[in-house]
């Protein structure tokens, strides 16, 4: 009876403890955001999971979504996998995903190599002449590729870097570059952190301009830090549920200083076999989702609702192996 009682007074505090971190990052966040960046199309996240966790994974970093998220997840993961999402039409515009993650053991630094590959492509966009006359139609299309490694060298402490290319197609005219990420994760249960560096002194963008005798276009992807901050507790309280909750930010470190928060949470039950989720993406909306697991192969389906813009579906699979 002593040990019980023992249990839920830890239990207790840790569950304090996690909302006073959770309301201190709240507190330190900026509000102010702005969305006309050349990878504003990768800006909403990967991943029928994580989207409806609100596209907070930060913290958690514990999936092969790490690959975009925070490449110091990949040294915590235990298995081999393949994901792959696909997120519905929405104004002829569809987005997808594929990532996989090879895991490698070894008695000092285990770890895994991942590669992922977003797609954004937007279909039938007019092209008009100056005086507004239709000259036809064509395919407007964004690629990220990302290949990286993770492992995990220390008890408690992951960390990774990622190299990406990222690609901006429209009417015959092209723009890319190449940028890195880095992160690092620690783990000390039930709490864990992680923060991630992406576009490591900034991403420039490069491509033929439209007008022959004008230079090379040029964009440029800034740097930005993403820090977040999760606890995962197993059966609290004595409750037959594993609660996950994840606080993320991100942080413009180059021109205007902007921000952005993503709260979510998952709470698996029926022995691991189903999940719900809910999360919010500040200045965005609450988004939902829910998942089920058969052995190695978990189905997940999220629903982003947006204040602004059309709301968005995403199917997800994953398959351990």
């Amino acid at each position: 009876m002593i040990k019980s009682k023992s249990k839920d007074q830890k239990a207790k505090r840790k569950m304090i403890a996690v909302f006073l971190v959770f309301g201190f990052c709240y507190l330190i966040s900026k509000s102010a955001w702005a969305s006309g960046e050349p990878d504003a199309f990768a800006l909403t996240g990967v991943g029928a999971r994580s989207g409806g966790m609100g596209n907070a994974f930060i913290g958690l970093s514990d999936e092969i979504e790490s690959i975009y998220y925070n490449p110091a997840g990949l040294g915590n993961l235990f298995d081999s996998g393949v994901t792959a999402m696909y997120q519905t039409p929405m104004l002829q515009t569809s987005r997808g995903f594929l990532g996989f993650n090879k895991r490698w053991s070894h008695p000092r630094v285990p770890g895994s190599i991942g590669f992922g590959w977003l797609r954004m492509r937007s279909a039938d966009i007019e092209l008009t002449t100056t005086d507004e006359q239709i000259q036809g139609f064509d395919t407007l299309t964004n690629d990220l590729f990302i290949i990286g490694a993770g492992v995990h060298p220390f008890q408690h402490v992951s960390v990774g870097i990622s190299a990406k290319y990222v690609r901006f197609a429209f009417n015959n005219f092209k723009e890319s570059g190449f940028g890195w990420d880095a992160g690092v994760h620690w783990q000390y249960h039930p709490f864990r952190f992680g923060f991630a560096l992406t576009d490591l002194t900034g991403t420039t963008l490069t491509g033929s301009s439209i007008d022959p005798t004008a230079d090379k276009a040029k964009d440029r992807i800034p740097m930005r830090f993403r820090p977040g901050v999760a606890v995962k507790l197993n059966q609290p309280f004595n409750l037959p549920v594993d609660l996950a909750m994840d606080l993320d930010g991100l942080i413009k470190m180059q021109g205007s200083s902007d921000s952005r928060l993503f709260l979510g949470s998952e709470l698996w039950t029926f022995g691991g076999h189903a999940a719900l989720r809910g999360g919010f993406q500040q200045q965005v909306g609450p988004t939902v989702g829910f998942a089920v697991r058969f052995g190695l192969l978990q189905l997940d389906y999220s629903y982003l609702f947006s204040l602004h813009l059309q709301d968005e579906n995403r199917l997800g699979t994953t398959i351990h192996f």
